[in-house]
């Protein structure tokens, strides 16, 4: 919306909409000014709202400088606002004096101040609705299209319609319509879509028209990846902490097609396989995201059979094999059943049930288990060949990022519970715990570029209550650990702790197949501790591979931000003196 002073000299506001197809602007007349905007306060995220009363006389509003220094002041933490220039802008009088370039003004002579409305949360990006007089809402329409022309599109009606909290005979409400749109774009099946009011023949009525471009159905997917909370186990789950340290190193690569909008109504069938020197496996899916018209709770089912050489029981300065003198290879067959649904716009959780057959072999295909290494240490919890574990998990997620690909700012804290319920001969009762909680935190310290400047903070933790077979506990170092030693180098555990800082920068960008490349850089330091509970392990892996406990590592990184997501190369010091270069697909948080 931009603020001007019209030619009569009154204060307005004036904002773009589409009726129907056609674009228009309209203007109001203000006798006071309410500016919303979200920001940081201290270290925490948040929308503050400040408003004054306007002097028909002089049409006067305070300059940004005074409006933030209010805002300062009135801050119920004490902490200073920390302001971004794509939300906030200058002002004094009837002269902007625009921060942010990407915001352009075509008169920028009588403006007096654009707003611009943005909130914090994964769950919400930045959308235009048209802001309406009360309209009465007729009927709402949804209408398909394709590269901006029609199409009949395959997903039913309600599916696009239960996202949104108005219904016809209700009166139109901007936000209720802003928030319905949100979720819509949040839909894996949606690529774009808007909102817009058509007239009707009755004065103070209107259609509510939802207009949606929708995605491909078939599509292919580097990785195995799916977004937290999942409750579910496999090779395709997110890790709640130390992701992917469990696996070894060396050349692998996965892939997963997906069959989306099943039926129309937003479900998903999926398949992916991963193979490499250390792995083999693969998954399969069904994910149902809302199990019916008015309940928010999804459903999703799996199956998978993972087969990796894990870093618990390799690394460390000793090596200890196999009595055959090869590597331990972890095998898993199982599958499992969960529920997951919003608790809030920010938190979403998950609960479900896996099982798992879990056995130590050889190689990638064969039959021959064993139960010992070479030096007669156990390798199953049952002390037989195989182990069978049945789990009941509780994961969440509470999610305030501006962005949840490319973020800049806000927080994320998750949390799983793992329940192990006693059956088979391994009869395993404990208990796991973990947490992850990271700030990212707007940080002007040096760039190359335009662009954000990011400082990452991350602390995480967890333990292990009661029995833990070998091949469950916590593996340090590597990728998602302590950069400079390779996976699994720094200890295996019961219980650890681990923090980092990582310093994010712009360098340069560029043009490449018509998509833009972000180049930037990072600078990083990790340090990752067992708490000395790595003799507490059965067998004592660590312990017997030397693997010294806790390690600190630092280092540079390059990353880029590209169609399929972002890819960062790093190479990092460990206090060892060791190094490594690690190259990944996807963020490390």
């Amino acid at each position: 919306m931009n603020l001007l002073i019209n030619q009569q000299g009154e204060l307005c506001g004036e904002v773009g909409m589409n009726v129907g197809h056609q674009p228009m602007k309209k203007q109001w007349r203000f006798t006071a000014i309410a500016v919303t905007v979200s920001g940081m306060v201290g270290f925490g995220g948040g929308t503050i709202s400040q408003s004054w009363a306007i002097e028909p006389e002089s049409n006067s509003i305070p300059t940004s400088d005074q409006w933030i220094a209010n805002l300062n002041r009135e801050t119920e933490t004490g902490d200073r606002f920390v302001g971004q220039t794509t939300t906030i802008e200058r002002w004094n009088g009837a002269e902007a004096d625009v921060i942010d370039p990407l915001l352009p003004f075509a008169n920028p002579a009588p403006l007096v101040a654009q707003n611009r409305i943005s909130e914090f949360g994964s769950d919400r990006i930045e959308v235009d609705v048209p802001p309406g007089n009360g309209e009465r809402i007729t009927d709402i329409e949804v209408r398909f299209v394709d590269d901006g022309n029609p199409d009949g599109g395959h997903t039913r009606d309600f599916v696009i319609r239960r996202e949104f909290d108005l219904e016809p005979g209700d009166r139109y409400d901007p936000a209720l319509a802003a928030a319905g749109l949100r979720r819509l774009n949040n839909l894996d099946i949606v690529r774009e879509a808007s909102v817009s009011l058509e007239p009707t023949e009755s004065e103070g009525d209107a259609v509510m028209v939802i207009t949606v471009d929708e995605r491909r159905l078939f599509t292919v997917r580097f990785g195995l990846s799916v977004p937290h909370p999942t409750s579910l186990h496999g090779p395709n789950e997110p890790d709640t902490v130390l992701p992917g340290t469990e696996r070894s190193g060396g050349l692998s690569g996965g892939l997963q097609l997906q069959l989306t909008n099943l039926f129309g109504i937003n479900q998903t069938f999926a398949g992916g396989i991963e193979a490499g020197e250390h792995v083999g496996s693969f998954a399969i899916s069904y994910t149902n995201p809302q199990v019916s018209r008015t309940s928010p709770i999804g459903f999703a089912a799996n199956v998978f059979n993972s087969r990796e050489v894990q870093t618990v029981f390799n690394g460390g300065d000793t090596e200890v094999e196999l009595p055959n003198d090869r590597d331990p290879w972890v095998h898993r067959f199982g599958g499992g059943l969960e529920l997951f649904g919003p608790l809030s716009p920010n938190l979403a959780i998950a609960s479900g049930f896996s099982f798992q057959s879990v056995t130590i072999r050889d190689d990638v295909f064969t039959d021959d288990t064993f139960l010992q290494d070479e030096l007669g240490n156990d390798l199953t919890f049952s002390g037989g060949d195989e182990d069978e574990l049945l789990t009941w998990t509780v994961a969440t997620a509470w999610d305030r990022r501006d962005d949840p690909q490319y973020p800049t700012r806000g927080h994320r804290f998750l949390f799983r519970t793992d329940q192990y319920i006693p059956i088979g001969e391994a009869n395993v009762f404990g208990n796991r715990l973990s947490a992850n909680y990271t700030q990212y935190v707007p940080f002007s310290l040096f760039g190359f570029d335009d662009g954000p400047r990011t400082l990452v903070l991350n602390v995480q933790g967890g333990t292990f209550i009661g029995d833990l077979p070998p091949y469950e506990a916590f593996s340090l170092g590597g990728s998602g650990s302590v950069r400079g030693f390779d996976n699994g180098d720094v200890g295996t555990g019961r219980s650890f702790i681990q923090a980092t800082a990582e310093y994010r920068f712009p360098i340069f960008d560029f043009v490449a197949f018509r998509e833009e490349i972000d180049i930037g850089g990072t600078l990083f330091v990790d340090y990752a501790n067992d708490l000395g509970s790595g003799d507490t392990v059965l067998g004592e892996p660590a312990e017997v591979r030397d693997k010294p406990g806790d390690g600190l590592g630092y280092g540079v990184g390059i990353r880029a931000r590209t169609p399929v997501g972002p890819v960062r190369v790093e190479f990092g010091i460990a206090d060892t003196g060791d190094t490594n270069v690690i190259f990944k697909i996807g963020d490390r948080f």
